[in-house]
């Protein structure tokens, strides 16, 4: 076999085991969508949605689309990114968030990190928070889980 033709028969199998990736679908999904801070008491603001994955290169990407909730204002879909490989691949996001502080009504960026696994049609793992340039609790890693929806 020629060297060009042993490339791209192994650019050919990278990518049909990417197509294959156990994360590709749609998921019905609960989640922390963020914290609710009083009197530096965090409490969690739970959420549903749904998340569609889908595998491009060597990437995975995500689209978070969160249910509407008549406590909260409608939020744009999130876009997460990770790369497709191993078993737990860490998707990154980007977005904004409101903080009130003191009357004052602040607009921050949240990055947020979800470590998430597969097992059969279950999707688990957490989300991880952080808000730049203004200093807030650390709450930790939060729960999250999903379900594989049908076609």
């Amino acid at each position: 076999m020629t060297r060009l033709a042993t490339i791209m028969l192994l650019v050919s199998v990278s990518t049909v085991a990417a197509q294959q990736s156990p994360f590709a679908g749609a998921w019905q999904m609960s989640y922390v969508a963020g914290m609710r801070i009083e009197n530096g008491v965090g409490t969690p603001v739970q959420a549903t949605g749904v998340l569609t994955i889908e595998v491009r290169g060597d990437s995975l990407i995500g689209n978070l689309v969160t249910d509407p909730a008549p406590d909260r204002p409608i939020r744009p879909p999130l876009r997460m990114a990770a790369k497709a490989e191993g078993a737990t691949p860490v998707f990154v996001s980007e977005g904004q968030a409101t903080v009130r502080r003191n009357g004052t009504q602040l607009e921050v960026t949240v990055v947020s990190t979800w470590k998430l696994a597969v097992t059969g049609d279950s999707l688990v793992g957490t989300v991880e928070r952080r808000l730049e340039g203004i200093d807030v609790p650390d709450q930790g890693a939060q729960p999250v889980k999903g379900k594989r929806r049908e076609g």
